[in-house]
């Protein structure tokens, strides 16, 4: 162990005292000192427990919990959970508490938010970009790296499930509160989240679309047989996500629901045809539920789809005339909408996650993007196939299982939604990365086969 690591509470409580006493000087606020005193005990905890300063800041940010609980705007949670990370992650490098390792998924990561950083400089609109870049991006990177290299444990894993599990089912509170109070409906109907605010959850695509990753998780914990707690998070999770997807009225959303329940019934429903059965009635359940049919009527006469679904296919154009224009760097970050202004008139994103990456990264950011997710999703396929040879109940089984399911709803509702450059795909690839990581430092490798006496195979342990 090194001398930092031994001794680091020293100079800390030194720092503390310091700290604490210097607010006298500058305020006569009996409250600085307190907050101060908070702020350090804070400090104290993040060096000493960085997962929970960093799963933290991912909820905050992913959820935006801060806008779903306005009383929280003040305290400004996002940017002191951010610091905290950052410091907790700087002090553990130092004292060695931290292994940086690149699994395929980070490496190919940091090769696209490279391709996104160089693109932003050469965007359409670079002021856009580095305002983007500036104020999220780079939050994600740093959010990335931490979360794939501090999540090493069965029960550093749970808990990242069930904060994911828990900040979804806030949020959906507020949003069912909402369509039963009529309050921040958009086309009368559809739900969102701060709509007074202008808030990331104000629109009700980008609201469902969120809630999809806590309804992967929520399954995995009601039916991952990892104890009675997950199980009631999952049971209390599970009805209300959906119940709130489904008052967003999102039609991107109901593909990530199937794809998500899909993934599940492929695991647990022995017969295809009834999966398949299942699978034509949740449809026809969800579309009845979400009125899309009454959404669907709205179109003009003679025209034969909605301005929604007829917008998107105008914005779809659009991306592919920008990726054209741009085909090695894109538009830039944050300049699809400003683009998609210049040539239809309308300050509208691409509806699809896809399109959006390549019109605002290039061919090369979109190879390396879709590489990203599909190694994600092959690395979290192995490592749960890994853990049930193995025959030992892990917690991490059910959590690899879970991201199966979200990035299969990613990709489903990715074709009607932009998610190319939010939270959720990269808290997906981090954890994939984690989850490989655990696999490989803790399952052994699978033994070879071998032809048994009567002609069958059977697996011999070495």
């Amino acid at each position: 162990m090194s001398i930092i690591a031994r001794f680091w509470p020293i100079p800390a409580a030194i720092l503390a005292c310091v700290a604490a006493s210097l607010p006298w000087l500058v305020t006569s606020s009996p409250f600085a000192p307190l907050a101060i005193a908070v702020g350090l005990v804070a400090l104290l905890v993040a060096i000493q427990w960085p997962l929970l300063v960093c799963i933290g800041f991912v909820a905050f940010s992913l959820f935006r919990l801060h806008e779903a609980y306005p009383i929280l705007l003040p305290l400004q949670l996002p940017l002191g959970l951010a610091a905290l990370t950052a410091i907790a992650l700087a002090c553990n490098a130092l004292a060695g508490r931290i292994e940086a390792v690149w699994p395929v998924e980070i490496r190919l990561f940091l090769v696209f938010f490279t391709l996104a950083t160089v693109g932003s400089v050469f965007a359409l609109n670079p002021k856009l970009s580095f305002e983007f870049w500036n104020e999220v991006y780079v939050k994600i990177g740093l959010m990335t790296l931490a979360l794939t290299w501090l999540t090493r444990t069965e029960e550093d894993f749970d808990l990242v499930a069930r904060v994911i599990a828990i900040s979804g089912l806030l949020v959906a509170a507020v949003a069912i509160r909402n369509k039963l109070d009529g309050t921040d409906l958009v086309e009368g109907t559809r739900v969102t989240i701060g709509l007074q605010i202008k808030s990331a959850l104000s629109d009700p695509n980008d609201l469902a679309f969120l809630l999809l990753t806590t309804l992967s998780f929520s399954m995995a914990l009601l039916t991952g047989g990892t104890g009675w707690t997950n199980r009631i998070i999952g049971a209390a999770c599970v009805p209300a996500v959906l119940v709130a997807i489904v008052y967003t009225q999102s039609r991107g959303a109901v593909l990530g629901v199937l794809a998500v329940f899909a993934v599940y019934g492929l695991r647990f429903v022995r017969s295809k045809a009834a999966l398949v059965a299942a699978g034509i009635i949740g449809i026809a359940a969800l579309y009845v539920a979400m009125g899309l049919s009454e959404r669907m009527s709205r179109a003009a006469p003679g025209v034969g789809l909605d301005p929604s679904a007829a917008g998107r296919l105008d914005f779809w154009i659009t991306a592919l005339k920008a990726a054209l224009l741009r085909p090695v760097t894109g538009v830039g970050l944050a300049n699809f909408s400003w683009f998609n202004y210049l040539e239809t008139g309308q300050d509208m994103t691409t509806h699809n996650t896809w399109l959006q990456v390549l019109a605002e990264v290039g061919i090369p950011g979109f190879a390396v993007f879709v590489l990203m997710i599909a190694s994600a999703f092959r690395t979290s396929l192995r490592a749960h196939r890994l853990l049930s040879a193995a025959n030992v109940r892990s917690r991490v089984q059910p959590v690899a299982y879970g991201l199966v399911a979200a990035i299969a709803g990613f990709c489903a509702s990715g074709n009607f939604l932009s998610q190319g450059f939010t939270w959720s795909i990269y808290v997906l690839v981090a954890l994939a990365a984690a989850v490989g990581r655990y696999v490989d430092e803790t399952v052994p490798a699978p033994a070879p086969h071998r032809a048994s006496v009567d002609g069958g195979m059977v697996a011999q342990r070495g």
